[in-house]
């Protein structure tokens, strides 16, 4: 069985996972849940059993899961190194915790050459739900990042969902286009498309069918929306900093200098229908 902390402050609930990725696994307001959890699945293949799995360095793939850095390839996994991996608690309270992890010397051999120390703060207050990712640089050189966060809402009856999001372009990850971005989404149909530039930095989801109504505010770092329908049960609603392939391009890579420190803020606000 997975290992959870549990938070809770007024209606809202949620469990963590530092075993399992650091993730969020559960989420709820006044008992309705909001997250979809295979709890069987969890052990095995987090990244697809559900919660809120967070996506560090990179999300979703680089061209042939390779980059190239000061002359040199690395190997990076589908969504990132820390998908799998084990957190340390660094604090605890009744409604908040903090995790930490860093990085092993196989990963900056093979896959990231940066001394890293990467904390996720999860916090219920009010209505809410933060969560904040604190990136740390311990290297003698700055360190380029993206990460990105994957959500599985539950969705028990996907055409009853409605999205509303102000991105402005839709990214064509296959040919690496941007296109007029696409409005009024059927969440029913098949999707897994990535869209960035918001106008304003939030984006809702009304979900009768199964009682909840969320809204994501994004701090300025977070300008890709990316909607992935292929799970059953749920929606996935993710929230990057950057692109498919950035770290190939060089578009909305962020960098963090040596000896500082950057974070990184989504609020998931729920109201219960």
């Amino acid at each position: 069985m997975a290992n959870y902390i549990d938070i809770k402050n007024g209606p809202i609930h949620a469990k963590i996972a530092p075993n399992n990725g650091g993730m969020l696994a559960q989420l709820s307001i006044d008992g309705i849940d909001v997250l979809m959890l295979d709890e069987v699945a969890i052990e095995a293949t987090p990244m697809c059993a559900g919660g809120s799995p967070v996506l560090f360095p990179f999300p979703s793939k680089t061209k042939g899961d390779t980059y190239t850095l000061d002359g040199r390839d690395y190997h990076m996994p589908m969504h990132g190194l820390v998908k799998n991996g084990v957190f340390a608690v660094k604090r605890q309270t009744e409604d908040t915790v903090l995790l930490w992890c860093k990085g092993s010397d196989t990963e900056r051999e093979v896959s990231y050459p940066f001394d890293y120390l990467l904390e996720l703060e999860y916090k219920v207050a009010g209505k809410s739900l933060f969560a904040t990712a604190y990136v740390t640089n311990h290297s003698d050189r700055p360190l380029p990042h993206y990460l990105g966060w994957h959500p599985y809402f539950k969705a028990t009856d996907r055409a009853a969902l409605k999205l509303e999001h102000s991105m402005t372009s839709h990214y064509n990850h296959i040919d690496g286009r941007d296109e007029p971005t696409i409005a009024g989404l059927d969440l029913s149909k098949p999707w897994d498309n990535v869209f960035h530039t918001p106008l304003n930095k939030e984006f809702t989801l009304c979900n009768k069918a199964d009682g909840y109504q969320l809204r994501c505010v994004l701090d300025d770092a977070h300008n890709v929306l990316v909607v992935y329908t292929g799970a059953e049960g749920a929606v996935c609603l993710e929230p990057w900093c950057g692109l498919p392939n950035s770290i190939n391009t060089g578009r909305f890579v962020r960098t963090v200098q040596p000896g500082e420190t950057e974070c990184y803020t989504v609020e998931l606000e729920l109201e219960r229908l």
